[in-house]
C-alpha cells in the first residue's frame, strides 16, 4: 500500500531534512528553514541549495532572494555553510551564478558564519569584499550547560549583583507565547521609542513565535503586577538566540532585564541548548565619539546594549568580512544610493 504524503506532511519533511544539513555544517538561525519561510511572509523568497548526496553535504546554503520589479537582489545570511577545510568551489559560484540569472539578481551578498563557508567564494573571479554589512560584525556568547551557580560565577559582578537583586526585590518571571505577544511588544514599543531603534511589527513577532513552536518563548519580567522586561528568544539546534529584548522605564532601577537574561539561560538549557547566542555588539571594542571618558556606558549604535550583554559571561565571536558578486555594477550603486538593503535579520 503507498501512503500518500499531504503538503503539510512533506513540508514538515523537507523542514526537518534541510535543518539536518545545516546543523551537520555548523549552520545556525538564520540558515534554518523556519527562518526562511518567516522571510518569505515579508517579501523575500528563500532559494536552498545543497551540493547533493554527500552526507554530510559539502556545503548547503540558503539564499534569500528580494524581487524589486523586474530585478532583485540575493542574500545569504551566515552562509554558505562548508565542510572544515573546504577551498574554493568552482561548483558552488556557478550554482550562485546559476540562481541569479534566473531570478534576474543584480548582485549577491554573501555573510559566511564560519572561515569554512568563506573558503567557498574566496578567490573566485567576480567575487570581492562587500562594503555594506547586514548583520553585526560580532555576537557573545555564553555556555549554558552548567548548573545556576556556575552560571552566575560566570558573570560580572555586576551582572551578578543586579540579577539577585531583581529577586530579592520581588520581580517575578514568566515564559509564555503567543499570549504574552501584547506585553512584550507594548515594552518593546517603548523601549524603541526611548532609544531611538526601529522594530518590527507585532505581527512579525507572532510569526516567529508561529514558526518556531515549542523551540520560541517570550520571558516576561513583572514588578508588583506590571510588564518591567521581556525577550523573545528562539533554539535552534544546539543553542539559543536573543532576538529582542525591552524594558520598562518606570521599573528599571528593580533590574529586571538582568533576570530576564538569567532566566533565558535556565530555558535554554532546559532545551537542551549549550550555548545562548546575545546576537549582535559593536564591531569593536572602542566606544562611540558619544561615549566620553564620564559616560562610557552611553546608549549610542550598540555600545550600552554590549556592556549589558558583556557583563553576562560569554566569549566574544567575530564573523568573515562580506563579500559579494555583482552582476549589474550601475545598478548595484543606483540600488544603495537610492534604497538601501533592508536589514535581513531585522
Amino acid at each position: 500500500m503507498t501512503v500518500q504524503q499531504t503538503p503539510l506532511a512533506n513540508a514538515i519533511r523537507c523542514a526537518a531534512a534541510w535543518n539536518d544539513q545545516v546543523l551537520a555544517l555548523g549552520g545556525r538561525l538564520l540558515q534554518s528553514w523556519q527562518w526562511g519561510e518567516l522571510k518569505r511572509r515579508y517579501g523575500w523568497i528563500p532559494v536552498r541549495l545543497s551540493s547533493g548526496a554527500d552526507d554530510p553535504p559539502r556545503w548547503v546554503a540558503q539564499v534569500l532572494v528580494r524581487p524589486t520589479g523586474p530585478l532583485s537582489i540575493a542574500y545569504i545570511p551566515r552562509g554558505p555553510l562548508a565542510q572544515p577545510g573546504s577551498r574554493p568551489d568552482p561548483a558552488f559560484a556557478r550554482a550562485l551564478d546559476q540562481l541569479a540569472r534566473r531570478r534576474r539578481a543584480i548582485a549577491i551578498i554573501a555573510e559566511p558564519e564560519d572561515d569554512a563557508g568563506a573558503a567557498l567564494l574566496a578567490g573566485l573571479p567576480g567575487w570581492r569584499p562587500c562594503p555594506v554589512r547586514l548583520q553585526p560584525a560580532r555576537t557573545i556568547r555564553v555556555r549554558v550547560d552548567a548548573d545556576d551557580a556556575t552560571l552566575l560565577a560566570r558573570m560580572k559582578p555586576k551582572t551578578r549583583y543586579n540579577t539577585r537583586l531583581a529577586m530579592r526585590r520581588g520581580v517575578r518571571v514568566q515564559l509564555g507565547g503567543l499570549e504574552l505577544l501584547a506585553p512584550f511588544y507594548r515594552l518593546l514599543q517603548e523601549t524603541a521609542e526611548r532609544d531611538g531603534f526601529g522594530i518590527h511589527s507585532a505581527g512579525y513577532h507572532a510569526d516567529i513565535l508561529r514558526l518556531f513552536g515549542d523551540d520560541a518563548v517570550i520571558v516576561l519580567a513583572e514588578y508588583e503586577g506590571e510588564p518591567a522586561a521581556a525577550a523573545l528568544i528562539v533554539r535552534f539546534g544546539p543553542e539559543a538566540i536573543y532576538l529582542a529584548g525591552a524594558s520598562a522605564t518606570a521599573h528599571q532601577r528593580h533590574m529586571p532585564s538582568y533576570l530576564v537574561q538569567f532566566t533565558a539561560m535556565q530555558w535554554a538549557r532546559a532545551r537542551g541548548c549549550q550555548v545562548y547566542d546575545l546576537w549582535g555588539i559593536p564591531a569593536s571594542d572602542e566606544p562611540p565619539d558619544e561615549a566620553d571618558d564620564e559616560h562610557r556606558n552611553v546608549r549610542a549604535g550598540l555600545w550600552g546594549v554590549y556592556r549589558f550583554k558583556l557583563g553576562l559571561g560569554g566569549e566574544v565571536v567575530r564573523y568573515p568580512a562580506p563579500v559579494e558578486r555583482v552582476y549589474l555594477p550601475p545598478l548595484v550603486w543606483l540600488w544603495r544610493r537610492l534604497r538601501p538593503l533592508e536589514r535581513a535579520d531585522a
